[in-house]
């Protein structure tokens, strides 16, 4: 009995010892909506999208509502530590209870440099899905690359048109390294120049999968 009493005692021990299991957690989704400062009674609520992924932290998952975003968005640094895995991916997406096309975002109109719809910069498992993305006078999206190369980010189900001009790629733009990107189910059309461009062959491995591209 003494013996079972000690075997016991040293498991409660080894179980306070060692820490239990690593599990994600669920986090909260954040809601987008310019015109409702409400988002019609879901919370958080946010009146840009750049608030929102401010605000976003890893596994969340932003749900942008119907409307025109004329904004330009940056993503600056998301999920950027050591041993980020999928686990943690931020989800960017138009809300699942919109129509194709409800949600637009803008960026700037004018000349090619620094007018990008959204900017990737030194971020990891980052998702954008379902945006309508025209009208900016760069790129809808730009991938940053070298020194402020991306990893694992997903750009998907997004319809691309009109950006750019005939001096400036409009579409999708991947620069040095950014190892899994993938580009999938896109439409991509009319914009200027490419409309997907892989800037530099030193990167990748890069995944673009059954893409609509025509008329750029």
């Amino acid at each position: 009995m003494k013996r079972l009493r000690g075997f016991a005692s040293l498991l409660l021990l080894g179980w306070l010892l060692v820490p239990p299991p690593l599990i994600a957690q669920q986090s909260t989704p954040l809601y987008v909506n310019r015109a409702d400062p409400t988002c019609g009674g879901q919370s958080p609520c946010f009146t840009t999208i750049q608030a929102a992924i401010n605000a976003a932290g890893p596994g969340a998952v932003v749900y942008i509502q119907a409307g025109t975003y004329p904004e330009q968005v940056s993503i600056t640094g998301k999920n950027n530590f050591q041993g980020a895995t999928e686990v943690d991916r931020i989800i960017i997406e138009a809300d699942p209870a919109t129509q194709p096309g409800q949600v637009v975002l803008t960026g700037v109109a004018g000349a090619c440099t620094g007018n990008h719809a959204i900017r990737l910069q030194q971020s990891k498992f980052i998702t954008i899905r379902g945006l309508t993305i025209t009208g900016t006078g760069g790129q809808a999206i730009s991938l940053l690359g070298g020194n402020n190369q991306n990893r694992d980010i997903h750009i998907e189900l997004n319809r691309i048109f009109r950006n750019g001009s005939s001096s400036c790629d409009g579409g999708i733009t991947v620069a040095r390294g950014n190892p899994g990107t993938l580009i999938v189910n896109n439409l991509i059309y009319a914009n200027g120049r490419n409309g997907i461009t892989l800037i530099d062959a030193d990167g990748g491995p890069h995944y673009i999968i059954n893409n609509t591209i025509y008329g750029n």
